[in-house]
């Protein structure tokens, strides 16, 4: 059982490694913006409005760097922050309408990339690849969501 698990986790880590590699090396424009503010971008246009430091919790990084990031992302008009309707001492970090544009843009470009791309694939092989996409998106959210959680710990490495 060990080694199917093993096998299992070889598999899906591929599968991840290869995805990041094509999505970050084909598939974006690096030109527009710095990862960590794709990231940033990504994870409010998700989760939507969230405080700065549960966002700089949320993207591994110190309050003070995600200060400064959301603040020359303020000033792009990427992100806006509004008073915390639950704590007026707080403020919520979210998108703005250029960064909801950029998000935007940027999921058509990777579209249109995709698209370009496919004819490269056997039909038998898109319609496959269409299938697993249904079931790695909904297994993918699972672990995003198991990661993301409070409760979450790292498992034990199999080997």
């Amino acid at each position: 059982m060990k080694r199917a698990v093993a096998d299992s986790v070889d598999a899906i880590a591929e599968m991840i490694e290869l995805e990041t590699d094509l999505m970050w090396r084909y598939l974006i424009d690096r030109d527009t913006l710095s990862a960590s503010a794709a990231l940033v971008i990504n994870r409010l246009y998700r989760e939507g409005p969230m405080r700065l430091t549960a966002l700089a919790e949320a993207e591994g990084a110190s309050q003070s760097g995600m200060t400064q990031l959301v603040q020359r992302m303020e000033r792009q008009g990427l992100l806006e922050r509004w008073s915390d309707p639950d704590d007026g001492r707080a403020s919520l970090v979210m998108l703005g309408d250029a960064g909801l544009a950029n998000w935007e843009a940027r999921a058509a470009l990777r579209r249109q990339r995709i698209a370009a791309l496919l004819p490269a694939v056997s039909p038998d092989d898109q319609l496959a690849l269409w299938l697993a996409a249904q079931v790695v998106n909904r297994v993918l959210g699972q672990m995003r969501e198991a990661a993301g959680s409070q409760d979450w710990v790292d498992a034990e490495v199999v080997g």
